[in-house]
C-alpha cells in the first residue's frame, strides 16, 4: 500500500500497515439534534472498536482518518508521532497563523 513513496508524510504516522478507514455516517436536518446524532457516531465507534479489538484486531492505537473523524477528535489521534513536526512546519511557513483562520484541524 506504501510502495510508492518512501518520504515522510503526515498521515499515516505510521507505515508499518495500512489500515482502511471507517465512515460512520449518520444524517439529519434539525439542529437542535446535533448532540444527539454526534453521541450516536461516538457510540458507534466504541462499538466497533471493541468488537474489532475483541476478534483479535491490533486496532485501538490506529490513527483516524482525519477527514472521517468527528469534530472533537484530538489532533493526536490523527497524527501521531508526527505532530511535533507538523507544528515545527506551520511554525515555520506560517508565522502569522493565516491557517488559524480557516477550519480543519489545527496544530
Amino acid at each position: 500500500m506504501f510502495s510508492h513513496g518512501n518520504s515522510t508524510t503526515a498521515y499515516p504516522p505510521s507505515r508499518v500497515r495500512g489500515l482502511i478507514p471507517l465512515i460512520i455516517y449518520y444524517a439529519w436536518t434539525a439542529p437542535f439534534k446535533d448532540g444527539e446524532f454526534h453521541d450516536a457516531a461516538r457510540e458507534s465507534a466504541t462499538y466497533l472498536m471493541e468488537k474489532a479489538i475483541a476478534e483479535g484486531q491490533d486496532v485501538e492505537q490506529a490513527p483516524l482518518y482525519g477527514n472521517y473523524a468527528i469534530y472533537d477528535t484530538p489532533v493526536e489521534r490523527i497524527y501521531g508521532d508526527h505532530l511535533p513536526r507538523l507544528r515545527q512546519i506551520k511554525t515555520l511557513v506560517d508565522p502569522e497563523n493565516v491557517m488559524g483562520l480557516t477550519g480543519g484541524w489545527k496544530f
